[in-house]
């Protein structure tokens, strides 16, 4: 007969206890007591001295006490201690306490881990002594199969003929699994969680792909270990073959490093260190490169002289209180080309709140409070630039920017009135070249007033007011120091009239919007050098804003109305098109307003914006600036994607007049393009491409092909660059990445 099953019961035994299984025994010799055969689920009852129960549950248990044995058959469970075990048939011993299961064993441990065999011998607390045609299953992601299996102590098993493998195993198939490690020898460690292989294959498909003398990995179940982790072998023109092992060590459960070696075969060699810690606040990562060297060009000829040189980037984030946090970013490398140089990454990471690129790196400290109704923020803030034409004489050091806001809860006049106070202090080496000379600090403080009213047929009116008064102090020349002062305002309305065409396919809104507003005037003096408002643009985004300087140095005075009209168009099926144009007219004109801000005359261009989106099939965007008198078209930026079947494509173009351009080294026609094609059994072909159009050069090009499975991913990859930054140029590469889950990604290039 078949009873219910019982509870697992928990915790792990410390020593040898067989008492649960003696008294299971005698157990079974009261209920049993004429007869050697019963058909039940027996439970021990535990001495007075242990707590723990033997649960036996079998369609037929022999109690044999001659042979002093425990004899289960059919469908046999046992639980002890958390641990479950089912059999076709199991033998316990009551003299040794060992226990032997033959046909379809299961045993399930604590950790989740399932191991299967055909016969185990094991001890009363279901520890593996002795298996054959072992299979376990470990953590989420591990399956490992052997011909036998003997144990070696504490936590130590031997495994003869193994197989591992991290990918799904199909059992109504003869297909072998997208990789595995087959060995004819193999260690499992139970303490350290890790497995040792003795001249192992790596199998691709069932296909011998590579050999390993030596290799071991942790279990899946381990989320962190010690070790070393798989190289990255490649060859390019400027370093030759070149080979980079990366050393992990686990120092703590809330910090580790990683420490690399790279050999080159025709520059010295690089060493690398990156180091993450937690703490109960937060976090701090620090990642940096080291190398003694002389300069060398894209062919790997050194010039120069012989120096140190590294790079440097690092980041920490912390908690203060439930309204402050701060934290730092560090980027610095010893000079402009040593990244490209070695093909490193870092620059144009997030950091903190300002973020570099790759020609312009920034190190900061910051602190920033958040809360329902305010936000304030300091920070110190340094950049390191990377052009040709960048110095250190005009990238400033900021010490420092502080801003503050907050939203008063009461209204002032039915209005919502914020209040912001903004200071920056600037410091950069006197050398008396062009405008950016010496320090300068600025301090302002605004109020601000906007009510929203609807009246009449649908129409929106919103009043707005904003009163300003800033503070300069400014090194005029060396060591001499003017202070200015200004007091600005403006005041204004908007007005829009959004009209509704509802439908039973798709709803039309059309809002025609005008803005108008008068600032004060005399707001430039010579003495003030605008410093946060250089590289702006009036569009789509910013037409409505009664003062279109962004920042606080520039101030637009006089009078200013901007009118456009927007229109919507969605759809019941979630499609949507909209359009946007508008233009911007002003009583006169602007010291510090040029062309490229489209501020610089009474008239503005006009701008325009658009996007589709009809789901994932196509979608796209464009917005354009059209010239004030000829409508020519003199900066279009139009990006589309689309999906067909297993095709897919991006692209975006880019062209602007070269007045337009802050830097006349960046390109005025640009066009970037991906295309995608999936093929059958996880394959995908990619297809990228940066075009500079001006220059008819490839800024950028690459080739993919990759695979990508549960337990697998394959890259590769051929990219080429035709640019040249100071003694690098064109450059090419092939690049293969092999990610197997578990073991880790083997990448080169």
């Amino acid at each position: 007969m078949r009873m219910s099953r019982a509870g697992d019961m928990a915790g792990r035994p410390a020593e040898r206890t067989p008492f649960g299984w003696a008294a299971l025994a005698a157990a079974l010799a009261m209920t049993a007591s004429t007869s050697a055969i019963a058909q039940a689920q027996v439970t021990a009852p535990p001495p007075a001295e242990q707590s723990e129960n033997v649960l036996l549950e079998a369609d037929e248990i022999i109690n044999d006490d001659a042979a002093q044995t425990i004899t289960a058959q059919g469908d046999v469970q046992v639980r002890y201690q958390g641990r479950t075990m089912r059999a076709d048939r199991l033998i316990y011993n009551l003299t040794t306490g060992a226990i032997h299961a033959v046909g379809d064993v299961q045993i399930a441990l604590e950790d989740g881990s399932v191991t299967y065999a055909e016969e185990i011998d094991a001890d009363e607390a279901m520890n593996v002594g002795a298996a054959r045609e072992l299979r376990a299953r470990i953590g989420d992601g591990g399956t490992l199969a052997a011909r036998a299996a003997v144990r070696h102590g504490e936590g130590e098993s031997e495994l003869r003929n193994v197989i591992y493998t991290s990918c799904p195993i199909c059992t109504t198939s003869d297909r072998p699994p997208t990789w595995s490690l087959r060995a004819r020898r193999a260690v499992q460690n139970r303490d350290t969680r890790t497995i040792s292989y003795q001249g192992a294959v790596l199998e691709v498909v069932g296909v011998p792909l590579l050999y390993f003398p030596f290799i071991a990995h942790p279990d899946p179940s381990v989320e962190r270990s010690s070790g070393l982790l798989p190289p990255n072998i490649g060859r390019n023109r400027r370093l030759g073959t070149f080979y980079d092992q990366p050393y992990y060590w686990a120092i703590s459960p809330s910090q580790d490093l990683t420490a690399s070696l790279r050999l080159h075969g025709n520059v010295n060699p690089l060493l690398g260190l990156e180091y993450r810690k937690r703490f109960w606040s937060g976090r701090v990562r620090f990642d940096t490169t080291m190398t003694q060297e002389q300069e060398f060009d894209s062919d790997g000829d050194r010039l120069g002289e012989d120096l140190f040189r590294y790079s440097v980037f690092g980041q920490g984030a912390f908690r203060i209180n439930n309204y402050w946090n701060w934290g730092f970013g560090v980027e610095n490398i010893y000079d402009d080309e040593y990244l490209r140089r070695y093909d490193l990454d870092g620059a144009g990471e997030r950091r903190g709140p300002y973020i570099g690129t790759n020609t312009r790196l920034i190190s900061q400290i910051y602190a920033i409070g958040q809360g329902l109704d305010s936000y304030s923020s300091i920070a110190a803030v340094n950049f390191q630039g990377l052009r040709e034409t960048d110095t250190s004489d005009v990238l400033p050091l900021i010490l420092p920017f502080a801003e503050t806001e907050r939203v008063l809860n009461d209204s002032v006049l039915g209005g919502q009135v914020r209040l912001q106070a903004n200071l920056a202090a600037l410091a950069r080496n006197d050398d008396g070249v062009g405008p950016f000379v010496g320090n300068d600090a600025r301090l302002s403080l605004s109020a601000t007033w906007r009510r929203d009213m609807i009246f009449g047929p649908g129409m929106v009116f919103s009043p707005f007011a904003e009163a300003r008064g800033d503070a300069f102090y400014v090194e005029t020349s060396t060591n001499n120091y003017d202070t200015v002062t200004r007091g600005l305002g403006l005041a204004g309305a908007e007005v829009s009239w959004p009209f509704m065409r509802p439908g039973e396919r798709f709803d039309v809104i059309i809002e025609p919007v005008v803005m108008a507003a008068w600032a004060s005037e005399n707001a430039e003096d010579p003495r003030i050098v605008n410093e946060d408002s250089v590289a702006f643009e009036l569009d789509d985004s910013n037409l409505f804003r009664p003062n279109a300087a962004p920042n606080y140095d520039l101030w637009e005075p006089g009078g200013r109305v901007s009118a456009g009209v927007r229109a919507t168009a969605r759809a019941r099926t979630g499609e949507s098109a909209s359009v946007m144009v508008g233009r911007r007219w002003r009583e006169t004109d602007a010291v510090g307003f040029d062309d490229a801000s489209n501020l610089d005359g009474e008239t503005a261009d006009w701008v325009a914006a658009g996007q589709i989106d009809l789901g994932s099939g196509f979608g796209a965007e464009a917005r354009m600036r059209l010239d004030d008198q000829s409508f020519e078209v003199r900066r279009v930026d139009l990006g589309v994607r689309g999906q067909v079947g297993r095709f897919s494509a991006t692209a975006r173009y880019l062209n602007m007049d070269q007045s337009l351009v802050s830097d006349p080294s960046d390109p005025t026609e640009e066009i970037t393009a991906n295309i995608g094609l999936d093929l059958a059994r996880g394959w995908r072909m990619q297809f990228g491409l940066t075009r500079d159009l001006d220059s008819d050069i490839n800024l950028r090009q690459d080739i993919r092909a990759i695979y990508e499975d549960d337990c697998t991913f394959l890259e590769i990859a051929y990219t080429r660059s035709e640019t040249q930054r100071g003694t690098i140029g064109p450059d090419e590469g092939l690049q293969i990445r092999i990610g197997l889950r578990s073991l880790g990604v083997l990448g080169g290039s």
